[in-house]
């Protein structure tokens, strides 16, 4: 008999290395879908620009439909933004449904693994995680969806008022969003509730955590892949003074046509007599074509800068659209005010300054977060264009009304103008 000893040794087969799932490799996740699984019933997220708030939903929702067995719901702001959800839901070969309206027909580009629910009735059959936009969700019975939790994309786009009607589609809900960019557009009075923090006119997670204070958990995203280092220490302490963050981004630059690496940041004087001046579109046009003869330059690669690599952010919408006529043969540039851009990002961006053409600073053309949005939008350089008597108009304003938009306008173009 052949002892054991003897016997042949059998060496198990090596498995291939998996890489390491989402939440353990992204500590961020981590800690929010604990929170989320463990049951709290308010978290909210805040995130600097460019911080991956629509990859930690998705993947979020993935989790928590997959491995915690929960129905899932998730609102989003504008329907590309619910969209851009479903397709990287469903790109994660999670089961997931676009809910559009009744009758709807199925948006062209959505991901083949996307379910399209016509209508609300349909919920009732639909499994795993549903998409929709906000507005959708609030003509929809609460009947009907059985949700256990709620995720709301771009969340300081919402109102507290839409907040609040949301509330009744799930007992716990997970906010998203970036609180330094534009609040939301409201069309009714709210001088009544001037001062308050939980007026219905409010950011949804500022108001939510005035309500609820200490009952909502709180996480922060502390680190931006989008922006650079220069970028990001000119605008995290003029909007984001109660989120630091750092950049995470990896190395990219636009070199001009002589071969030189542009800064971060750039500025450009100009002198405009009005908003509707048209020299405003003209430079605005003539430094777009300038940047298309610069190459993008990353750690692995270089190739020429396209125009779809390249936008323009102006105040303004006659400014917008004057400037895409002037462009009309780069059609793949992306041309628009702070408010149809915010979302999107670009290599290269032309800034137009708010006060460019003002003689005077309203509410309107100091608004941190529009300001905010248009110095945001670019991973790799920005160049604003700044009108030669803003430096005037924004003293003026202060000695009148030290205001704190006012202040942090002079500050910002203070630094812009001395680097």
């Amino acid at each position: 008999m052949r002892r054991l000893a003897d016997a042949p040794k059998v060496t198990a087969p090596q498995q291939p290395a998996q890489p390491p799932r989402e939440h353990v490799a992204d500590p961020d996740l981590a800690a929010v879908l604990f929170a989320a699984w463990s049951g709290d019933p308010g978290v909210v997220v805040a995130s600097p620009p460019g911080a991956g708030k629509t990859r930690l939903i998705t993947h979020l929702a993935q989790q928590l439909a997959t491995r915690a067995g929960l129905r899932v719901c998730v609102a989003a702001q504008t329907r590309a933004q619910a969209y851009d959800a479903a397709n990287r839901i469903g790109a994660l070969d999670q089961e997931v449904a676009l809910l559009g309206g009744n009758g709807s027909k199925r948006p062209a580009g959505l991901n083949p693994n996307v379910k399209h629910l016509a209508g609300a009735p349909r919920l009732r059959t639909s499994q795993g995680v549903v998409v929709a936009t906000t507005a959708r969700w609030l003509w929809t019975q609460t009947d009907t969806t059985g949700a256990d939790i709620l995720l709301i994309d771009e969340a300081y786009q919402l109102t507290y008022a839409d907040l609040a009607a949301l509330g009744s589609l799930a007992p716990q809900i997970v906010m998203v969003g970036d609180p330094g960019q534009i609040d939301p557009v409201v069309t009714g009075p709210t001088h009544r509730w001037t001062g308050h923090d939980a007026g219905p006119q409010v950011p949804g997670p500022i108001g939510l955590i005035a309500t609820h204070g200490e009952a909502i958990t709180q996480h922060r995203l502390t680190r931006t892949w989008r922006l650079g280092p220069d970028t990001t220490a000119l605008i995290q302490p003029a909007f984001y003074p109660e989120l630091p963050f750092t950049s995470a981004r990896p190395p990219i630059t636009v070199r001009d046509r002589n071969g030189v690496d542009l800064p971060e940041i750039t500025t450009a004087t100009i002198t405009a007599t009005s908003e509707h001046d048209p020299v405003i579109a003209v430079e605005a046009a003539a430094h777009v074509r300038d940047l298309l003869g610069s190459r993008l330059v990353t750690e692995d690669a270089a190739r020429d800068l396209t125009p779809q690599d390249i936008a323009v952010v102006t105040p303004h919408v006659n400014q917008a659209s004057l400037t895409a006529a002037h462009l009309a043969d780069l059609p793949g540039v992306l041309i628009g005010t702070a408010n149809s851009v915010q979302g999107s990002e670009r290599a290269a961006v032309v800034v137009v300054h708010p006060l460019t053409g003002h003689a005077e600073a309203t509410p309107f053309n100091c608004d941190l977060g529009r300001t905010c949005v248009a110095l945001s939008r670019h991973r790799a350089h920005a160049r604003i264009l700044i009108d030669s008597n803003a430096t005037t108009v924004l003293d003026r304003a202060l000695r009148d009304n030290p205001d704190h938009a006012t202040t942090t306008q002079r500050e910002l173009l203070s630094r812009l103008t001395t680097n």
